[in-house]
């Protein structure tokens, strides 16, 4: 990305030099960012510090700018379903015992990539799995069990994966989630093929046989449709799935209608592991190309 959409160069900029306020040019490059965030910020990451710096690229650097330099009734509520309020006249004072916000996920390097590395995500257990990263543009952070293609998930062409690991709930219609629930969760590849493809609006492919690393499972082509209004559902979230835990909310959520979701599941060792590969039409067929190779490579240890 170009120097004046940095968010972290424009906070360190503006702290070392002391600045009053921010001109208009620093503000609107902040606001862009934010609203980036917005849309493309997840592919329905477990709630973590270490999933956050991944999940959002940014967004703790964009919350520092909000929290220091626009004031509380800039964006209302923490929500990203919040809109902007005015913007102050005055800086509020800057504590000493402030933390620095935390380093965005970098552009890695071509080659072997811890996707997770067995340690627990929001409590949850993982396994150790290992990828290889087959082109340059791919941004993660290791452990974190999620790539993104140029930094964009969002449509009209971005593209990336996540993994997740044990029980799932399958929501019965990913729009009104909240009240689809179910009472059990889905712990093998065959009971959460069946509630996929029982999906509300999903057009479930059928299932085609995989094997990633000789263990055996199966993977399935769903979409989001085109026409969805995310407004018009649960909390303005289309969700395909969520966690053991007492947040019932989606783990797993869309960036925006017409999202394309490549879901490979296997067993591992009686542990349901999947990846879920997410594009668009409009998503260029060698970065595509790109994330199937990523799956194909993954060892688990």
């Amino acid at each position: 990305m170009t120097a004046p959409r940095d968010p972290d160069r424009l906070i360190g900029a503006f702290l070392s030099e002391g600045e009053e306020r921010l001109d208009d040019q620093v503000y609107d490059a902040v606001r862009a960012r934010i609203e980036q965030t917005r849309q493309r910020a997840v592919l329905g990451p477990w709630r973590t510090p270490t999933m956050n710096k991944i999940a959002t690229f940014g967004f703790a650097a964009a919350a520092v700018v909000i929290a220091v330099f626009l004031g509380a009734q800039l964006l209302g509520s923490p929500s990203r379903f919040g809109g902007p309020g005015p913007v102050p006249t005055t800086s509020p004072e800057i504590s000493d015992t402030r933390s620095p916000s935390p380093t965005p996920a970098a552009v890695l390097p071509e080659g072997l990539f811890a996707l997770t590395d067995g340690r627990a995500l929001d409590g949850m257990p993982t396994l150790s799995t290992t990828v290889t990263v087959p082109a340059p543009g791919w941004y993660g952070e290791p452990g974190g069990a999620i790539l993104v293609k140029n930094d964009n998930s969002a449509a009209p062409d971005g593209a990336g994966m996540i993994a997740f690991f044990g029980e799932l709930y399958v929501y019965a219609d990913p729009c009104q989630w909240a009240t689809t629930r179910p009472d059990l969760p889905v712990s093998t590849v065959d009971e959460l093929m069946e509630a996929l493809a029982a999906q509300a609006s999903r057009d479930a492919s059928e299932p085609v046989d995989i094997t990633l690393d000789g263990h055996t499972g199966q993977s399935v082509i769903l979409h989001v449709p085109d026409d969805a209004v995310f407004t018009e559902c649960d909390q303005g979230t289309f969700g395909s799935w969520g966690v053991p835990g007492a947040d019932r909310s989606p783990f797993r959520y869309h960036q925006d209608p017409g999202q394309i979701d490549e879901v490979w599941a296997v067993d591992v060792d009686g542990v349901l592991t999947v990846i879920d590969v997410a594009y668009y039409d409009g998503t260029p067929q060698a970065v595509r190309d790109e994330m199937r190779a990523i799956v194909e490579s993954v060892t688990f240890e």
